[in-house]
């Protein structure tokens, strides 16, 4: 299941994934489609089942290759805004997992919500580590 497969669940009780899950709807996009555009209301984030999905800002690139990534994040940090573009490189099977659905276990399951704020922060952080060291990189 993908839910089993992004690390943002990891260890949330069968309750709060079946809510989500119930939620989330399952997506395909043909090689070269929009996910989502910079500027566009983040409602969902995503869960790469298959495929290849690109994200871009500006001249970065960032691609997520293994089933489980997780990318869209925006949906849960306001303004609640894409501040990338994303871009199906490949056929792409995602699941699109509303904010809603996560705002509710926050309420109804505090526990899973820290549980899944914490798994949020640690890939918010790995990121921004990965971006840094890119940066450093590209700098020599």
């Amino acid at each position: 299941m993908w839910m089993t497969e992004a690390g943002l669940f990891k260890g949330a009780s069968q309750r709060a994934v079946d809510k989500i899950a119930g939620e989330a709807v399952d997506e395909s996009y043909e090689q070269g489609s929009a996910i989502f555009k910079v500027g566009d209301e983040a409602n969902f984030f995503y869960v790469l089942v298959e495929g290849n999905v690109e994200l871009s800002a500006g001249t970065r690139q960032f691609t997520f290759i293994r089933p489980g990534a997780v990318f869209g994040l925006s949906a849960l940090v306001e303004p609640f805004k894409h501040n990338t573009h994303a871009t199906a490189r490949s056929a792409a099977k995602v699941v699109k997992v509303p904010r809603d659905a996560i705002e509710h276990v926050l309420k109804k399951y505090p526990e899973d919500g820290v549980l899944i704020l914490r798994h949020f922060m640690a890939t918010m952080a790995q990121r921004l580590k990965d971006a840094y060291q890119s940066d450093s990189l590209d700098e020599r």
